[in-house]
């Protein structure tokens, strides 16, 4: 669905006071004065589509829609190397929106403009350049966004305990309590919050799918989120896509997306971009079975 909520304080509205961007890489002047930093909020268009919402806020690529954890990530950057905007995606996946963006290198989610991508080591394998990457203002801190997003791209937790604990557990690791911790702070071997959440902090399985063959209205409440009784186009093209994973597959992605695209006008009546639970799981010409059959099944 593309609206309605559960009543839980978001992630972005319990950290709207933090700041989290860009600093300076020359010793402060003006008085020993910090530039502001950029806000998260600058890189979130009022306008993003549900499917790129629901990506984000269940730690998944926006491009394959697959768990973020599950392979290596990638960011993107300008001619030095520098991040252009704090979205993580899958390397490959960014790569791939750099290769096949004619019309000008933009990040799929926010639109900030990048020339080249840069691939995230591992937290283990490279700690310090990690630490680099992950910094998007080059400060040598990071706040308590920052930590959030990139351990939601790299590791296999339950970020949803994070959200709503870290806020209480960053005082520990906050010594100065500016809402920012150091390098240090954070890697730390077997003290760090790093190695803290990494212990406490383990991946909650996930429900399986419902057949969409079989069960089309178990599929659809599946995915729809917010119980509106709804779905967008693009939410419909993310729930398949993970459905009948085709994730590592970029050809067969963009098939699906001409598939629904393809039929959707004669579902979606009003024009509206979301179609309703008995549009979709009407036997025999529902949207479900004619995706189906175009699909071959």
């Amino acid at each position: 669905g593309g609206g309605g909520g559960s009543g839980r304080v978001s992630f972005d509205e319990a950290f709207s006071n933090l700041s989290v961007s860009s600093a300076p890489s020359a010793p402060p002047i003006n008085g020993g004065l910090m530039p502001p930093r950029r806000s998260y909020s600058l890189y979130k268009p009022k306008d993003m589509p549900v499917a790129h919402q629901r990506a984000l806020e269940y730690a998944e690529c926006v491009v394959c829609f697959d768990n973020m954890w599950k392979e290596q990530a990638g960011v993107f950057c300008d001619a030095r190397g520098r991040r252009t905007c704090p979205h993580f995606l899958h390397h490959r996946c960014a790569l791939e929106v750099r290769n096949s963006n004619m019309g000008g290198k933009h990040c799929p989610v926010c639109r900030a403009e990048f020339v080249d991508v840069t691939e995230v080591p591992g937290i283990d394998d490279d700690p310090h350049e990690w630490f680099k990457i992950v910094d998007l203002n080059g400060d040598g801190r990071l706040s308590q966004r920052e930590v959030v997003e990139v351990l939601k791209a790299q590791l296999p937790i339950d970020y949803r305990r994070l959200e709503a604990e870290l806020p209480e557990l960053w005082k520990t690791w906050d010594v100065n309590k500016d809402n920012i911790i150091t390098h240090k702070e954070l890697l730390e071997p077997n003290k760090g919050l790093l190695a803290y959440v990494k212990a406490n902090f383990p991946r909650v399985d996930e429900d399986a799918i419902p057949d969409i063959r079989t069960d089309k209205h178990g599929w659809f409440n599946y995915f729809d989120y917010d119980k509106s009784g709804t779905l967008e186009q693009g939410e419909v093209v993310r729930a398949l896509i993970k459905t009948f994973r085709l994730s590592e597959d970029h050809t067969r992605i963009n098939s699906m997306r001409e598939i629904v695209n393809a039929v959707w006008g004669v579902f979606d009546f009003d024009n509206s971009g979301s179609i309703e639970i008995d549009e979709f799981a009407q036997a025999g010409d529902g949207l479900a079975d004619s995706i189906i059959a175009s699909m071959g099944g």
